[in-house]
């Protein structure tokens, strides 16, 4: 089965007439990100940064609803899910830890602080009045400080339009799944304004997997794991003179979510009895809880004055950011199981100053306060001042990126690391050459070092990456494609230590420094070809080698990924989407066994094809369908946790 998927992928390569990608420089030329250079740059000029660019109209085509769905299109992203909708699921960039990589939506980090890793869980983060998601793969301490060291992904809502409109919607689907929802936006005198409210609620499946024939099926695998999620989302602007203008953004989300109790199970030969030698065993447990259910609730805010100064010169931003995420489960019986509320605030000023017309520095302070509480410990904080420094040059097809910036942590003190990303155009032939070298480090969690088996004695995860490639522009810019080369080693990574004994922990084990360094290297393959008006292919490869210090590869990392695109478009009014997917067989967790506690070294590869299409009936109506894993693929992202089969959806959507 695996050799004649690799035929397929192959085969795809060869029909393509495509040639080796990466997508620097694939977007058209007027297109501005900012999560690059923390400015709003032309795509053509970020320097050696490795970026992709997710448009709204991308979004669209898929109609897709969670961010995890659309973020599996992007070269050098693995994802792990603990079962379905509404499940954790972590990102891994480029072979990193999850925890390397820092979610923003609209500026404001959305990483948690009461998470054990103070990672970020994209689970319940939905795509409803999304413009734009921006992926930097790369390290970005420089720019946005700890958890920065593999990459960032910035999710940016919409902003108001000049003409007020709406729009209201209904989707249902497979597993009893339904979903309302509506916006508004527009601009009236000094204020432009987008607001969004979604309702979504699906029976599901039972997240212990029914497919999976060796793990026990005695009861966890026949209920339905229902999940619910209320998103709303608002951005709104006033325009306080002609050179400044006050914008506040929020984003909330209420989630409920049906869980089996997959982690207390113990195994013992070919028992369920308690075996402490095997921890975190994740086989399922058939006398265990199976209506346990996870309440988890994100606020996320930002007020942001913005200046122009000096005839557009110099661009001021200061900003106040706030985060509070908060998950409650409660057992069998209603009672609390546990709970967990992760907070920030964060204020920061930076400025950006036009030096020559090819040269922009920037300047940045900021300061960020977490907190996490929980009913089993007591508060615990830290602060971070912060300032960076960055230089823009644009000179005759040369550009680079360069910057510093300095950390000054309340319990680990001061940390600088800096970056150097250039970039070279050869306008003749359309062809690009990018490099990057960048440090970076990761302060350990307040989970890490205050927990019940916390390390007080942790330091800082340091990091060092590089990367370069070359990309080419040919057919008036109708086809883009290139490679990238990308190296990361990460010193005194946190990790769980077994063998360690903390005074006064509940149990053996805790969190600790691994001895070594862990590495990831690869490269990253990317191709987009716009046959003609209405055709778009698009084929991408990831090879990604990971090895911890012990020489072996690092767990849910699979070796190669492969995604092919093709988005056809008629009669001006329909579109119609294909996305394939295949995923190499990947490392499972050390503790996972089958119902006779032999142990789970690796999880099998799959291949996935998604359809989606949408015809506009008329001009304010809108069908649209979908077919999720359209052959059926049985698989797993982790071990004994379930994944969506074959599944329909369809929906309309009435715009005003």
């Amino acid at each position: 089965m695996k050799i004649k998927r690799l035929m397929w992928v192959c085969l795809l390569l060869c029909c393509s007439g495509t040639l080796w990608a990466a997508e620097q420089g694939v977007e058209k030329i007027d297109d501005v990100v900012v999560t690059a250079t923390r400015t709003s740059t032309d795509l053509q000029h970020i320097g050696g940064t490795s970026l992709t660019l997710i448009t709204a109209e991308e979004i669209e085509a898929r109609h897709l609803t969670s961010v995890v769905d659309i973020l599996n299109t992007v070269p050098g992203l693995q994802i792990s899910s603990t079962g379905g909708l509404g499940t954790t699921s972590k990102i891994y960039m480029r072979g990193a830890d999850s925890k390397n990589t820092l979610l923003i939506i609209d500026g404001v980090s959305a990483n948690d602080p009461s998470d054990p890793n103070r990672g970020a869980d994209f689970s319940n983060i939905t795509l409803d009045n999304v413009e734009r998601i921006e992926v930097v793969r790369g390290a970005m301490s420089v720019l946005y400080g700890s958890n920065a060291t593999a990459g960032v992904i910035n999710i940016i809502t919409k902003s108001g339009a000049e003409k007020i409109h709406g729009y209201a919607g209904a989707e249902t689907g497979s597993y009893n799944t339904y979903k309302v929802y509506g916006g508004l936006n527009g601009s009236e005198g000094i204020s432009d304004f987008s607001l969004s409210v979604s309702s979504l609620s699906s029976d599901g499946y039972s997240i212990a997997n029914a497919d999976n024939n060796d793990i026990s099926h005695a009861g966890n695998t026949s209920e339905k794991d229902e999940w619910e999620n209320t998103t709303f989302s608002g951005k709104i602007t006033l325009d306080l003179s002609s050179n400044t203008s006050l914008t506040a953004v929020i984003r909330y989300v209420d989630a409920t979510m049906d869980l089996d109790d997959n982690y207390y199970s113990f195994l013992s030969g070919g028992g369920f009895a308690a075996d402490r030698t095997i921890f975190w065993g994740s086989t399922l447990d058939p006398t265990g809880r199976k209506k346990n259910q996870l309440e988890t609730t994100k606020l996320f805010g930002k007020l942001n004055l913005h200046n122009q100064l000096f005839d557009g010169k110099l661009v001021s931003d200061f900003d106040y950011k706030y985060s509070r995420q908060e998950r409650d489960a409660e057992d069998n019986d209603g009672n609390d199981y546990y709970d967990f509320l992760g907070k920030s605030d964060e204020w920061s000023w930076q400025g950006t100053l036009q030096v020559l017309p090819f040269d922009f520095v920037t300047a940045g302070i900021g300061y960020l306060q977490e907190r996490s509480d929980s009913s089993s410990a007591a508060t615990v904080e830290a602060e971070t001042m912060s300032c960076w420094l960055q230089n823009q040059l644009i000179v005759s097809g040369f550009d680079v990126v360069a910057g510093v910036h300095y950390d000054d942590h309340d319990r680990f003190g001061g940390k600088t690391t800096w970056r150097i990303a250039p970039a070279y155009h050869f306008d003749t032939t359309g062809t690009t050459l990018h490099a990057s070298y960048a440090t970076g480090f990761r302060s350990p969690s307040l989970y890490e070092m205050y927990s019940a088996n916390g390390n007080k004695n942790l330091d800082p995860e340091k990091s060092q990456s590089c990367e370069f490639g070359v990309g080419q522009s040919l057919l008036n810019n109708r086809l883009q494609s290139g490679v990238t080369y990308y190296w990361m080693e990460f010193d005194d990574r946190i990790a769980w230590d077994s063998s360690i004994v903390i005074p006064g922990a509940p149990w053996a084990g805790g969190y600790n420094q691994l001895d070594g360094d862990s590495k990831t290297e690869g490269f990253e393959v990317f191709t987009k070809f716009q046959v003609v008006e209405t055709l778009l292919l698009s084929l991408d490869y990831t090879y990604t080698d990971t090895q911890d210090p012990d020489g072996l590869r690092m767990v849910r990392r699979p070796l190669n990924k492969v995604h092919a695109g093709l988005r056809y478009t008629f009669l001006t009014t329909g579109s119609i989407n294909v996305d394939g997917y295949w995923f190499d067989e990947r490392d499972a967790i050390t503790s996972a066994r089958d119902a006779q506690g032999n142990a789970i070294s690796t999880l099998d590869d799959y291949f996935l094809v998604n359809l989606a299409a949408h015809y506009d009936v008329t001009d304010i109506l809108r069908v649209y369908a979908r077919i999720d894993n359209l052959f059926d693929e049985h698989y797993e992202e982790a071990w004994s946790y379930a994944t969506a089969g074959q599944s329909f959806y369809a929906g309309i959507k009435l715009t005003f």
